[in-house]
């Protein structure tokens, strides 16, 4: 049983042209294995804090529903709420970030199992392997959103196909690149030129997330008390109160991309026509959720807004000293700057977008950071700062040269 549950079902054939059928059924059987644990985890957690949550109406059908439905949440599949006595209904999707990174990791543990067990060589073999995981796990979180499909909340399963098909692909393409030990051989995919900004500015997103993150568990430590009483303010036992704080600890990756927002300038928003920024807060009453204790309360004092400043000058420096990996001079080292900011705004906006979303009905529907305006802002303070860091150096090299 332990064997079952630690490894993906992966056997070698021998004989290669038996290889291409059974790396498809092995594919499938790897997909089913990461969704049927991920959702036995799910099932069993959230069967734990409905048996134990006394004021709780719910059957244990709905239980099972709901945990279907935070295993597609995960999948940024929205869910559709339907209204009733006159209110309006309602869309969430904003993914505990955290669930999904857990979910990425048991696709991308298939992968990898199936790219040893075939004996996979080239990167061709690893894209008939991130295929034959993905496309399956898409179908079956098609068939998840159907079981997940109750009275009140609707998934799509169209949506849960596509997001299943992109996770997948991705997750078990990256899985499959680490357990054929190729990793390096995507360099030879992108062009020559490309190198250098790309691997410059990727550096970038860790920096500001790692800020943000600091950020957010500072102001909760100072907060805790606030946190403190808005979890016991939910009357929940001590088993519901421990789920509570576990779907906190999922949406902590949301918080510190909420944070890289009010770190880089922009802010970010805890509901419609609201604003949280180091200029100022405007701000409304928010759900009782331990994790916004951690939320700004006004303008940032001068240690938060120092600290800011040093997190985006250490994305700068970071992106600028991984340039000097690749030399380059006059227009070929401008493009490079110019290029790695760009890369590092593009991927901290699809990061920011991924991490915000609408979290329930009315003014929630608007929950994050806004992925273009953080995304042009970062671009241009990382640019700026790589570009001086390039130019010290290369000044300071050629002083060197000099003597």
């Amino acid at each position: 049983m332990t064997e079952l549950l630690t490894r993906p079902p992966a056997a070698v054939a021998d004989d290669p042209a038996e290889a291409t059928p059974s790396l498809w059924w092995r594919g499938a059987l790897g997909a089913l294995w990461a969704i049927c644990l991920g959702v036995a985890v799910l099932v069993v957690l959230v069967l734990i804090i409905w048996a134990t949550d006394a004021q709780s109406g719910a059957s244990a059908g709905q239980a099972m529903q709901a945990a279907l439905q935070l295993w597609l949440l995960a999948h940024k599949v929205p869910l559709h709420i339907a209204g009733g006595h006159g209110q309006p209904g309602a869309t969430i999707a904003l993914a505990p970030l955290g669930l999904t990174l857990a979910l990425v990791l048991l696709v991308a543990r298939a992968g990898a199992v199936l790219a040893r067990g075939s004996r996979i060589g080239d990167l061709q073999g690893v894209a008939t392997v991130a295929a034959a995981v993905g496309v399956p796990y898409g179908v079956l979180a098609a068939f998840v959103a159907a079981a997940a499909h109750g009275d009140a909340v609707r998934p799509s399963p169209v949506a849960a196909l596509g997001a299943g098909l992109l996770l997948g692909t991705a997750a078990a393409g990256w899985g499959a690149l680490r357990g054929a030990g190729h990793t390096s051989d995507l360099r030879a995919i992108v062009p020559a030129r490309l190198h250098a900004p790309i691997a410059a500015g990727a550096a970038a997103l860790p920096v500001l997330m790692g800020a943000g993150l600091v950020l957010v568990l500072g102001s909760l430590a100072v907060h805790a008390h606030t946190a403190s009483t808005l979890a016991d303010g939910l009357g929940a036992g001590v088993v519901a109160t421990g789920g509570l704080l576990l779907l906190d600890a999922l949406l902590l990756p949301n918080a510190a991309l909420a944070a890289v927002g009010y770190v880089t300038g922009p802010g970010f928003a805890l509901g419609a026509a609201t604003s949280y920024a180091q200029t100022g807060v405007t701000s409304t009453a928010l759900p009782s959720l331990p994790l916004l204790a951690a939320a700004p309360q006004g303008a940032a004092p001068t240690g938060v807004r120092v600290l800011c400043l040093i997190a985006i000058a250490a994305a700068g420096v970071v992106v600028g000293w991984r340039l000097r990996r690749f030399p380059a001079t006059g227009w070929t080292a401008v493009r490079d700057i110019a290029g790695a900011g760009a890369v590092a705004g593009l991927m901290t906006a699809l990061a920011v977008g991924l991490g915000g979303g609408a979290a329930g009905p009315g003014r929630m529907a608007v929950v994050g950071a806004s992925p273009w305006q953080v995304g042009l802002v970062t671009a241009g303070e990382v640019t700026a700062v790589a570009a001086l860091v390039v130019a010290v150096a290369a000044r300071a090299g050629w002083r060197a040269g000099r003597a």
